[in-house]
């Protein structure tokens, strides 16, 4: 399940803020005091207008950094006309702003420029300004089968509901996928992912795992496929004036492994990772002639034009479409 850590912000302020409130609602009709009822209701509106703000943060924090420059320039900019009332207003057409609803404009515009400051630089000291990546990603694929074929048993991942071309997509990366390089394969739709295969479960690979287990991995490497379709869409718009045309391929090569993205269409494209520092190469092939084998599956001809076989070759395997994955969990 696709946890997130700021659905619970609203509840939290409420239950910190109004639950003293509440309290002193009680013992004021419990003792029977003199209570200012319009107080309560103005604290409790806030509370609520702060619960609601929170909420529609936690949703939209993807885009919050663009949210809040675009914030801070429209209170900048009613800021300066304030102070030019303010400052003139007496002068050119007798008339002002009172000094008290001035100043706590200004610490209300300041405070936001402190809090939008803060935030930037937190943002900046983590070393990428990257937004999308801690962004919750929709639903995941739920539906687990498991296919063991040769050496490898290959965790299948799915959602409900994919299309007959998607179906042979899924056969294709099933049949690409094993313990020797190509270890996990991603294929995203419309910006969200629709299924991934991968053996990272295999005893073999056991010892690629330290500080991270097989199910965290699946989630960043998801996560960082969001990010790099986001990247490089950003990129094209710079590279266009090259006259080279889209980015169709993306290489992040580690100290231990690599990650590709490789675009199929428009909207459609593949996420790969292997493991192995030995099988970069070879894994890179196999994600070519992958996309490429799908993107036949769609009626596209090939993109990727490579003048020798990718030396894995050997690795496809058939999947015989009559035999079913037997189910193995949710």
């Amino acid at each position: 399940m696709d946890t997130d850590r700021f659905s619970k912000l609203p509840a939290i302020i409420a239950s910190l803020v109004l639950l003293p409130v509440l309290l002193e609602l009680l013992a004021w009709y419990i003792e029977g005091e003199e209570y200012d009822v319009a107080r309560a209701i103005t604290v409790i509106s806030v509370i609520v207008m702060l619960a609601l703000i929170a909420t529609v943060l936690g949703r939209i924090r993807a885009r919050l950094p663009v949210l809040l420059v675009v914030g801070l320039t429209v209170t900048a900019a009613g800021e300066a006309v304030l102070g030019f009332v303010a400052a003139f207003g007496p002068v050119l057409w007798r008339g002002g702003v009172p000094g008290e609803v001035h100043g706590l404009i200004t610490t209300g515009v300041s405070a936001f420029a402190v809090v939008t400051g803060v935030y930037l630089l937190v943002q900046y000291r983590r070393g990428l300004y990257l937004p999308y990546l801690a962004a919750g990603m929709g639903p995941l694929p739920t539906a687990t089968k498991r296919k063991v074929i040769g050496e490898s048993e290959i965790l299948i991942r799915t959602m409900p509901g994919i299309g007959p071309s998607v179906e042979k997509a899924l056969t294709s990366c099933v049949a690409m996928t094993d313990q020797e390089d190509l270890h996990f394969v991603a294929y995203y739709a419309d910006k969200r992912c629709c299924f991934y295969v991968d053996v990272l479960d295999d005893g073999d690979l056991a010892h690629f795992f330290h500080e991270t287990d097989q199910e965290q991995r699946r989630r960043i490497y998801l996560q960082a496929g969001n990010q790099l379709s986001w990247l490089t869409q950003r990129l094209n718009r710079q590279l266009h004036r090259l006259e080279g045309g889209a980015l169709i391929r993306t290489v992040l090569d580690v100290e231990r492994g690599a990650m590709y993205l490789h675009w199929i269409d428009e909207t459609r494209y593949l996420i790969g990772v292997t493991l192995d520092q030995r099988k970069v190469d070879s894994a890179d092939a196999k994600m070519a002639e992958l996309v490429d084998l799908i993107r036949g599956h769609f009626s596209l001809p090939p993109i990727n034009q490579r003048k020798h076989s990718p030396t894995s070759h050997g690795h496809l395997r058939s999947v015989p479409r009559s035999e079913r994955w037997p189910e193995s969990g949710s």
